[in-house]
């Protein structure tokens, strides 16, 4: 994606969404949010974590109380 197709982008935006937005972008001129870290927001990725966080809210994940209990429920 270019700076143009940014612009493009914000120009399309709801403007339910110009405050989320606008703060996002702000975090990340600032240097709170790592841009090295932009893929977390791609489609692919934001399908990803929703799907694991529904697996955690339908109770299908399991924890384990140390390293070592995980590496005996491997074996």
């Amino acid at each position: 994606m270019t700076k143009t197709d940014l612009h493009r982008l914000v120009d399309e935006l709801p403007e339910d969404a110009v405050e989320g937005t606008s703060l996002f972008i702000q975090r990340v001129l600032l240097r709170q949010l790592d841009p090295s870290q932009s893929w977390v927001w791609t489609e692919e990725w934001q399908a990803k974590l929703s799907a694991s966080l529904a697996d955690l809210q339908a109770g299908r994940a399991q924890h384990y109380e140390s390293v070592e209990a995980f590496l005996q429920a491997l074996s």
